[in-house]
């Protein structure tokens, strides 16, 4: 066999041989997790942030890359006396936020988004006021999987705005 047609058999080879290691690696995922992915994670800067005791929102995409449904049960923070998943329903022909009984279900597969104006995680009784700029260390609690803690930046939101006000 002559020269170029070693070269030629162990460069495809190595051709082959990478394309196939490359499709067996796994995902790289967000946060170091395989099966659930968080992706464009951010928490809400407002008046309701800006003192301590206040309230504000955290939102994400969030994957679920197994074969089961797993559920965002609630979370906790560094920053907030409670975490809790909450929703914005219409009623009586008034949206209004409340917690999300039994949780945000994520179907194996598919992808929700938390976003203002309708499912997304709660932080309240903030400890400190919470400034644009800053991280938040958030732990979201999953049933059907691992717990994971993330830092997503503090920012002001663009659209969608909700009503963090305290009922008084």
């Amino acid at each position: 066999m002559g020269f170029k047609k070693v070269f030629a058999t162990a460069v495809s080879a190595a051709f082959i041989l990478g394309s196939l290691t490359a499709c067996a690696a796994p995902a790289e995922s967000v946060d170091g997790h395989d099966e659930i992915h968080l992706e464009n994670g951010w928490v809400r800067v407002s008046e309701y942030s800006a003192e301590a005791g206040g309230m504000t929102g955290a939102f994400a995409e969030i994957s679920n890359h197994t074969a089961n449904d797993v559920t965002l049960v609630g979370g906790s923070s560094p920053s907030a006396m409670m975490v809790e998943v909450h929703e914005v329903v219409m009623v009586g022909g008034e949206m209004k936020m409340q917690a999300k009984d039994g949780g945000i279900v994520i179907k194996a597969g598919e992808t929700i988004t938390l976003e203002p104006g309708g499912l997304h995680v709660m932080l309240m009784g903030l400890k400190a006021p919470l400034l644009g700029g800053e991280t938040v260390a958030l732990t979201l609690d999953f049933d059907g999987a691992d717990d994971i803690t993330v830092e997503w930046p503090a920012k002001a939101s663009l659209a969608g705005d909700e009503s963090y006000a305290p009922k008084g």
